[in-house]
């Protein structure tokens, strides 16, 4: 039996390259290929012949589409909690009590000045938790204009 990591593991080097091409850093390079190794394990206990041409040849288009794959998933992660954090945390952690103050009353009195809607919308997503997903759904507001509203009231913010 053929062991797939290890004619994976000898285009290494190749895997990082392509997955660099991307647009990623060194590092991140190599997590994400260490992540598509866990994948690619995951994947040949149920089906070897997508993965390898035959018993010497790897598939490179399967490996780049896995690859594209993770990587797409890491950015968008990243896009995820990059927003949350900055509505979170504020960049608050470096600053003093007064100016954690100073900037959350700057934050409300930004809020205060939205037009109510933009607010309500803002609140119930960040302040209660509700998903806006959940709001389209209760209220009959489509969803693109929920998500266009709070992307408009972090650029404010911001």
């Amino acid at each position: 039996m053929i062991n797939i990591l290890e004619k994976l593991a000898e285009k290494h080097k190749d895997w990082v390259r392509i997955v660099q091409s991307f647009g990623c850093d060194l590092m991140t390079s190599e997590d994400l290929v260490q992540d598509m190794y866990i994948k690619i394990h995951e994947w040949s206990k149920k089906n070897n012949r997508s993965i390898l041409y035959n018993e010497e040849e790897v598939n490179y288009y399967f490996i780049y589409k896995a690859l594209r794959s993770i990587w797409l998933n890491h950015i968008n992660y990243s896009k995820r909690y990059s927003d949350n954090e900055l509505i979170e945390n504020l960049n608050l952690s470096t600053e003093s009590l007064d100016d954690k103050k100073k900037t959350i009353e700057s934050i409300e009195e930004k809020l205060g000045q939205l037009y109510w809607y933009d607010r309500k919308i803002f609140e119930l997503v960040y302040k209660d938790g509700i998903s806006m997903l959940q709001i389209s759904y209760k209220t009959g507001i489509d969803y693109c204009s929920i998500k266009r509203t709070i992307k408009k009231v972090k650029k404010i913010l911001k």
